[in-house]
């Protein structure tokens, strides 16, 4: 049946390609399903392996999970790829997409912002109140044209410390319940790592409680980035927004009191609880980002965090008075306190000294912040996501390093005799795709990098005429270039997008449109960018992408190593490198119809004793360090076109 609706996919794809190794993932996750055993694919760029575990999925009859990376991935499976094996597996089945809270509008909360704004509508708030009356899903994707960090996004979505749920005087015309509604009605329900996660900590407190059905298979795709989502997610932070957030909306409540003879005391309490907070955060902002809290700074932050701790208390304390403990909008505030005051004494007061976490101090452009993650996750994976009675397929492009798959297996806490599949890219790298690795790029953190990097995007972009996509390892080394390319691209008429201007899939359709254009990105533009072969030409990576060596968690998890004997650097860094430059490889080799550069502006790939094992664990691409053999492979390309 498998191999049937594989070949039904040239009746549903016009450009269809049969691919061996699509046919080969297939069946071996079909043997999985039957068989009730969990499987490890790792699937090159271009096996097609979203159809390949999808339609023995559907012949299957079971319900299924897929989880993936980004929302951008979601929106790819959910309209593109579904579509595409319900037609060849000739079936129908109810489909639902489901995202985190912030994803969608909050009614209430936009009801609240535009009361605040009566005499004068901001634009992006104007455009918020028109996708909200009109639209069935209310997804932020909606609202094209507001950039990804605008300060509107909290003012008109929700978060756990101010959702009221089923209190909510929306509720049936909620945006994220009509979500769940669907996804716990869906046959195939898409979602991110993070929304899965919260699924398994829903049902740890309450086994009824899932936010998602109960499934007989489960996909985790971009399954190389599982392990660092549920870092995230079980671990617990103190943040300067969150906590300013809650002692605002109090405030901003306070007219709204059921019991008025509470309003002064309460008011009060919250002149007491603010300067506690300005206090800790100051303390907190104090101390240099990366820096680990332990020792001397856990005891210089302890006297205001107890301060705070005990002020918010107070305050959930009122919130016991009969009237208020009954209303839902100070029952959610009750909740939030508690939440918030637990968070303070998970992340500042352990109740011993090694308990599997590592605490840093994380300083953003709005936000100071103390956060707490686990410094092994495979436990916890263990007794959530492995507990579960469902099949478990975990795939991704790139989760072995040469061929070894110990690595993921064991960051995922998976056992040695997992079944493993590991498939190559069926593209002709070698014909496709030419890596340059420049001849005279000076190293990372040398005086006249910078300047050299700039020029070698500049060099490229206007040799390839347009069609490049530059990652950086850094924010920092992406604004250095945007700031020195800009004035430089102009005359060539070249539009120059950059990552944080525009939501992620609204600047990647720009870049299409656009083109010539040149876009600069980093990390999260990683993976799931998938552009069509006219748009893409030059992938430029600014350098090997090892993960920061004062990153506290890679500080933890190197002593954890170390402490057993074993290579951290080896084991660790340079498969993380492995993981990270084959995802950029990735972005340029699609399809056999793609082709193009990719530039590697690091000598270390052919300097360092490590650079032999990145060197083998890309794609067989041709090789050189000459920029005329980058243009005579572009010209001749170009001309071809």
């Amino acid at each position: 049946m498998i191999a049937a609706d594989l070949a039904a996919l040239d009746q549903v794809l016009a450009d269809f390609e049969a691919r061996p190794s699509q046919a080969q993932m297939a069946a071996a996750v079909a043997r999985a399903i039957a068989t009730q055993t969990d499987l490890l694919v790792e699937a090159g760029t271009g096996t097609g392996k979203t159809l390949a575990y999808l339609l023995p999925i559907l012949a299957s009859g079971k319900r299924a999970i897929i989880a993936t990376a980004t929302r951008h991935l979601q929106t790819q499976i959910l309209q593109n790829d579904i579509p595409v094996a319900l037609a060849a597996a000739g079936m129908t089945r109810e489909v639902a997409v489901l995202k985190g809270r912030s994803n969608y509008l909050c009614k209430l909360r936009l009801q609240h912002r535009l009361e605040q704004s009566r005499y004068s509508l901001p634009m992006a708030l104007m455009a918020a109140e028109s996708v909200a009356r009109h639209s069935q899903i209310g997804d932020r994707s909606e609202l094209v044209g507001i950039a990804e960090d605008d300060a509107i996004w909290p003012e008109i979505t929700s978060t756990a410390d101010n959702c009221l749920g089923q209190e909510c005087p929306h509720q049936e015309t909620c945006f994220v319940l009509q979500a769940r509604r669907r996804a716990m009605a869906a046959d195939l329900v898409v979602v991110n790592h993070h929304l899965l996660f919260a699924d398994y900590a829903v049902r740890e407190r309450w086994e009824q409680g899932g936010i998602l059905p109960d499934v007989g298979v489960v996909v985790i795709d971009e399954a190389h980035g599982l392990a660092d989502t549920a870092s995230a997610f079980f671990g617990a932070s103190i943040g300067e927004r969150r906590i300013g957030n809650l002692l605002t909306d109090l405030r901003l409540a306070l007219p709204s009191l059921p019991d008025a003879l509470l309003r002064e005391p309460m008011l009060a309490l919250l002149n007491h609880a603010d300067p506690a907070a300005l206090r800790l955060f100051a303390v907190i902002r104090a101390q240099p980002s990366g820096q680990t809290v332990r020792g001397r700074v856990q005891e210089a932050l302890a006297s205001p965090a107890i301060e705070l701790a005990a002020h918010l208390a107070e305050l959930a304390e009122m919130m016991q008075e009969p009237l208020l403990a009954t209303d839902p909008l100070w029952h959610k505030f009750d909740e939030s306190l508690f939440s918030a005051q637990q968070d303070i004494e998970r992340v500042l007061f352990p109740p011993r000294v090694d308990d599997g976490m590592v605490r840093w101090i994380e300083l953003r452009r709005n936000d100071a912040m103390v956060i707490a993650r686990p410094v092994d996750v495979a436990p916890i994976l263990q007794r959530t996501l492995l507990a579960e009675s469902a099949v478990r397929i975990f795939t991704s492009a790139t989760l072995a390093v040469a061929g070894d798959f110990r690595h993921a297996r064991e960051r995922l806490g998976l056992p040695a005799h997992v079944a493993t599949l590991s498939l190559a890219s069926p593209f002709d790298f070698a014909r496709q795709a030419l890596l340059y690795v420049p001849e005279a790029i000076p190293d990372p953190f040398a005086p006249d990098r910078d300047a050299a990097v700039a020029q070698s995007i500049l060099d490229l972009a206007i040799a390839a005429g347009g069609g490049t996509m530059a990652l950086f390892s850094s924010r920092r080394a992406l604004n250095d270039a945007l700031a020195r390319l800009r004035p430089e691209l102009a005359p060539y008429g070249m539009e120059l997008l950059a990552q944080g201007e525009a939501p992620r899939e609204v600047l990647l359709d720009r870049f299409v449109a656009a083109q010539p254009a040149v876009l600069l990105a980093t990390m999260g533009f990683w993976q799931g960018v998938d552009l069509p072969a006219a748009a893409l030409r030059v992938v430029v990576v600014d350098k090997i992408p090892f993960p920061p060596p004062d990153d506290p968690l890679l500080q933890a998890r190197t002593e954890q190593l170390r402490a057993l004997g074993r290579d951290a650097f080896d084991e660790l860094s340079i498969p993380l490198a492995v993981i990270a430059l084959r995802q950029g490889f990735g972005r340029l080799i699609r399809s056999q119809r793609h082709w193009g550069i990719v530039a590697l502006l690091d000598p270390r790939l052919l300097k360092r004793r490590y650079g032999q094992t990145l060197l083998d664990s890309l794609p067989p691409a041709t090789r050189t360090r000459k920029f005329a053999d980058v243009r005579d492979f572009l010209t001749e390309r170009l001309d071809d076109a």
